[in-house]
């Protein structure tokens, strides 16, 4: 198997990745209204991470369970928890009924919190997406936001959210969109095109959304897509370059470090060239929250 950590980038992911407070709470309620959520409602993420959908999906009065690979990510949560009124329980797994005990791996790790005032839940757990560490039909709604690009076991990731899902329970596959071409998306146009041409690749080992979906189809599992949100945000070209030289992308993980190096130094060639004094002009960049809603 081969899955992308992010434990090197998780003191940055929310500065990096994290959406506006206000596009937040947007975004959970879209995905509430999207999964026809009640106080009931069994929520679990795959690929947690610091909680950008889960916190502010939680606090609408949920009960809430999430997985990652990365512990780092998950103290990044648990710190937002801690100065938000959540409070952690301190409970052994098992304690739930929908928490499979393994043969023989190690009991997984689980931290509890609880919102009062929200009538809220968090359960986080550290765990490979591929081997979730729950009993058949534990949840009523899987979330699952820019995570199935990140391992090439996709497929069996995917065979274990249908698993713990419910008859007629939903996935809901959520990613970001880029609105209306700008001169902004020719940067990474033009770094992957400078990549290919010094024998790298920018492909991480798992699949894009319009993948997934086809590969759902041909499991007789159809989805609808829904364009949930739409926002823009500034941005220049030079923060645009300087969040690939950070190396902020999951696509420039993969790339050795010779290649990058050098695919850099050209890339800042060629934006010199391109914009010229526009630069440091900021843009307008169109945003979308996709959700692929898929009923088992």
């Amino acid at each position: 198997m081969s899955s992308l950590s992010f434990d090197s980038v998780a003191h940055i992911y929310d500065a990096t990745r994290g959406y506006p407070d206000d596009i937040a709470q947007q975004i959970a309620g879209a995905i509430e209204k999207t999964a026809n959520a009640t106080p009931q409602t069994a929520f679990l993420e795959v690929g947690i991470g610091t909680g950008r959908i889960a916190l502010p999906l939680a606090s609408l009065g949920h009960n809430y369970t999430g997985v990652d690979i990365s512990e780092k990510m998950i103290e990044q949560l648990v710190a937002k928890l801690g100065t938000n009124g959540w409070q952690e329980r301190e409970l052994p797994w098992g304690h739930l009924p929908d928490e499979a005990m393994p043969d023989s791996s190690p009991v997984p790790i689980v931290r509890r919190f609880t919102h009062t005032e929200n009538h809220a839940s968090m359960r986080l757990v550290v765990s490979d997406m591929t081997h979730l560490p729950f009993r058949d039909a534990s949840f009523d709604a899987v979330v699952a936001v820019h995570v199935f690009h990140l391992t090439s076991d996709w497929q069996d990731a995917i065979k274990e959210v249908l698993r713990v899902l419910r008859p007629g329970g939903l996935l809901l596959h959520g990613w970001d969109e880029n609105g209306t071409s700008n001169d902004l998306q020719s940067i990474g146009e033009e770094w992957r095109k400078i990549v290919t041409s010094l024998g790298g690749s920018t492909r991480r080992p798992g699949a894009p959304s319009k993948v997934v979906t086809a590969w759902l189809l041909e499991q007789g599992l159809p989805s609808e897509n829904v364009n949930a949100l739409t926002w823009h945000q500034g941005i220049t070209p030079r923060q645009a370059i300087e969040s690939f030289e950070r190396r902020d992308w999951s696509s420039t993980w993969v790339i050795p470090d010779d290649i990058f190096s050098a695919s850099i130094e050209r890339l800042w060639q060629w934006a010199n060239d391109y914009f010229g004094p526009e630069l440091d002009t900021e843009r307008a960049q169109e945003r979308h929250f996709m959700i692929s809603k898929t009923q088992t």
